[in-house]
C-alpha cells in the first residue's frame, strides 16, 4: 500500500492530467452525436472477422468487447476512444518522467499534448487513427527503452506493439520504417543486430498473418482501397496547405514541438535520443512522398512533445523562470482559441460563425474537408449531426407499414455511413437488417435477395426505374448535415433492372474480394 501511495504522489501531475483528459471528452460526448465512420465500425463489430473491405480488425473486437460491458450508447461509444487517448496521454508523462523531468517539464510537456486539436479529436471519435496514435507512441516507447537500457532485448516488445498496431491501422509501416531508418544511421544500429531480431520479426509476422490470409482470400481489398483514396482524396493533396496544416493541427503546441525538435537535433544533453528527431523527419518526408493526408503525421509529433517538455523545463532554469510561464501562457492562450475545433464545445450554428471568422483571418484551412473545399463547419462536425434524423424518419415510416408489407420489405443505404446509421437507430432486433453496397456492407450483403418492397436511401437517379411505384417519404433537413437533403423512398414491385443492377454491383463489389466466388 505504501509503494502504491508513493507512485501516485510521484505521478499525480501526470495523474491529473490523465483524468482531466478523460473528463473532458466525457463532458462534451453528448453535444454532437456519433460520426459517420463509428456506425461503420459499430456494425463491423456485429460482423467480426479478420479484416474488412476498408480497415483492419483490431477496432472491431474492441468495440465489440466494449459495448458488451458498456453497451452502445452515444456516451458509451466515446468513452472507448477517450481511454485510449487518455492512456497515450499518460505514457507522455511516463516518459517525462523517465528522462526525469520535473514539475516544469510535465506540466509543458502535457498541456501541449492535452490542448494540441491533432490529439483532442480524435480521442472524440470511434475511428482507427486513436488507436494509430497509441500504438505509434508504444512503438516509440520501445526504440526509447532499447536505447536508454542499451538492451537488444527490448526489441521483443515490439512483437505485440507492432503487430497490433499493424491489425489496428496499416499506417503504422510508415512510422515502423521511419524509426527502423533512424536506428540504423543513428550510433545505436548495433541494438538491431542480435538473436532478437529475427524474433521480433517473426513473432510481429506471426499476428498479422490472420489478416494477410484474409487479405489473401479476398484478393487484397486494402489495395483496391488504397487506390480508390488516390482518386479521391489524396489527388486533392496540396503541398503547401499540407505544410500549413501541419502547424494548425498542432496550433497551441507549436512551441513545444518546434522545441523538442530543436533539442534533440542540437543539444548535446539529447544525442542518445536524435534519432527520434530523425525519426519524425524521415515520417514527414515519406508522407509527403505519398501525398498522404495531413494527419497522417499527428502521431509522429507526440515524442516531439516528450522532449519539447523537457526542453523548455532546461531553458527556464533560474533566473528565467518566466520563459515556461510564458510558454505554458501561449499554449493556453491558442489552446482556448482552437478548442472549438478540438472538441465540438459549440453547436452547430454556433460554430458556423466562429467557422466565418477563422475564414476572414485566414485560417480557413481548419473547415477544408477531403474535397479540398472550405464549408461551415469542420467535416466531422458535420458527419455527426442529421444521422438519428434519418434512422428516426426511416423507422418512423417502416412502423407506418402494414404487417404483410414489413414482411417483404427490404431497407438499402446507398453509402455505408446511412445504412450503418439506420442500423444504429433499428428500435429492437425484430427490425430488418439494412444492407448497402458500400465498403464493409459488401461483405455481408446477398446476392439474389426475396423483397417486394424497398426503403431505398440514397441519391441515385434510377430509383424511379427501379420499382413500379416510387414515393419520396422525406429527407434530412438538418442545415449543418453533410449529406443535406439526403432523400428517403420507398419503392414497391421491383422492376428487373432493379435486379439486373443488383447482380452488376455485386459481381463488381462483391465478386472480386471473393476468390471462390469470383473464379
Amino acid at each position: 500500500m505504501d509503494r502504491i501511495k508513493t507512485w501516485i504522489l510521484e505521478y499525480r501531475i501526470v495523474l491529473l492530467f490523465t483524468l482531466g483528459k478523460l473528463l473532458v471528452h466525457l463532458l462534451t460526448a453528448t453535444n454532437y452525436g456519433l460520426q459517420r465512420d463509428a456506425y461503420l465500425y459499430l456494425a463491423q463489430s456485429r460482423h467480426l472477422d479478420w479484416g474488412f473491405f476498408s480497415t483492419p480488425p483490431l477496432l472491431a473486437f474492441v468495440t465489440r468487447i466494449h459495448t458488451l460491458v458498456w453497451g452502445d450508447s452515444l456516451l458509451a461509444v466515446r468513452l472507448l476512444p477517450a481511454l485510449v487517448g487518455a492512456t497515450s496521454l499518460f505514457l507522455v508523462g511516463w516518459l517525462i518522467k523517465q528522462l526525469k523531468g520535473g514539475s516544469r517539464a510535465q506540466v509543458i510537456g502535457l498541456t501541449a499534448v492535452l490542448l494540441s486539436p491533432a490529439y483532442l479529436r480524435p480521442a472524440l471519435l470511434l475511428q482507427p487513427v486513436i488507436f494509430n496514435h497509441l500504438f505509434w507512441l508504444l512503438a516509440a516507447v520501445v526504440v526509447f527503452q532499447l536505447v536508454r537500457k542499451q538492451e537488444p532485448r527490448q526489441l521483443l516488445w515490439l512483437i505485440p506493439v507492432l503487430g497490433l498496431g499493424w491489425l489496428a491501422k496499416y499506417s503504422i509501416i510508415f512510422y515502423a520504417s521511419a524509426l527502423l531508418a533512424a536506428l540504423v544511421v543513428s550510433p545505436h544500429r548495433k541494438l538491431l543486430w542480435s538473436k532478437y531480431l529475427p524474433w521480433t520479426l517473426a513473432g510481429g509476422l506471426l499476428i498479422i498473418l490472420p489478416n494477410l490470409l484474409w487479405q489473401h482470400m479476398h484478393n487484397w481489398p486494402v489495395i483496391t482501397h488504397m487506390s480508390e483514396l488516390q482518386d479521391t482524396q489524396l489527388g486533392n493533396v496540396v503541398l503547401k496547405d499540407f505544410i500549413s496544416a501541419q502547424l494548425l493541427m498542432h496550433l497551441p503546441a507549436v512551441p513545444v514541438w518546434i522545441g523538442g525538435l530543436f533539442y534533440l537535433l542540437f543539444h548535446p544533453k539529447a544525442k542518445s535520443y536524435r534519432l527520434f528527431a530523425l525519426a519524425f523527419l524521415f515520417t514527414l518526408v515519406l508522407i509527403i512522398l505519398l501525398k498522404g493526408k495531413f494527419y497522417y503525421t499527428i502521431a509522429a509529433y507526440t515524442m516531439l512533445m516528450v522532449f519539447g517538455g523537457i526542453a523548455w523545463e532546461q531553458w527556464s532554469a533560474r533566473p528565467r523562470r518566466w520563459i515556461a510561464w510564458l510558454v505554458l501562457a501561449l499554449i493556453l492562450s491558442n489552446g482556448i482559441f482552437a478548442l472549438p475545433f478540438s472538441l465540438p464545445i459549440y453547436k452547430p450554428d454556433r460554430m458556423v460563425e466562429y467557422g466565418k471568422k477563422m475564414v476572414e483571418w485566414g485560417l480557413g484551412v481548419m473547415l477544408k474537408w477531403e474535397d479540398g473545399e472550405i464549408h461551415d463547419l469542420p467535416q466531422d462536425y458535420a458527419d455527426m449531426v442529421g444521422w438519428d434524423e434519418l434512422g428516426t424518419k426511416v423507422w418512423h415510416f417502416y412502423d407506418s407499414l402494414s404487417d404483410s408489407v414489413k414482411e417483404g420489405t427490404l431497407v438499402y443505404g446507398e453509402f455505408y455511413g446511412c445504412a450503418a446509421s439506420m442500423e444504429y437507430f433499428r428500435p429492437d432486433a425484430s427490425y430488418p437488417e439494412v444492407y448497402s453496397f458500400n465498403d464493409a456492407y459488401t461483405e455481408w450483403i446477398p446476392r439474389s435477395p426475396e423483397f417486394s418492397h424497398m426503403i431505398y436511401v440514397g441519391y441515385s437517379d434510377r430509383v424511379s426505374d427501379y420499382f413500379q411505384e416510387t414515393t419520396l417519404v422525406g429527407r434530412v433537413e438538418h442545415p449543418q448535415f453533410r449529406e443535406q437533403g439526403l432523400p428517403i423512398w420507398f419503392g414497391t414491385h421491383p422492376t428487373p433492372k432493379l435486379m439486373a443492377d443488383w447482380e452488376e454491383a455485386w459481381q463488381e463489389n462483391v465478386a472480386p474480394f471473393n476468390r471462390k466466388q469470383g473464379d
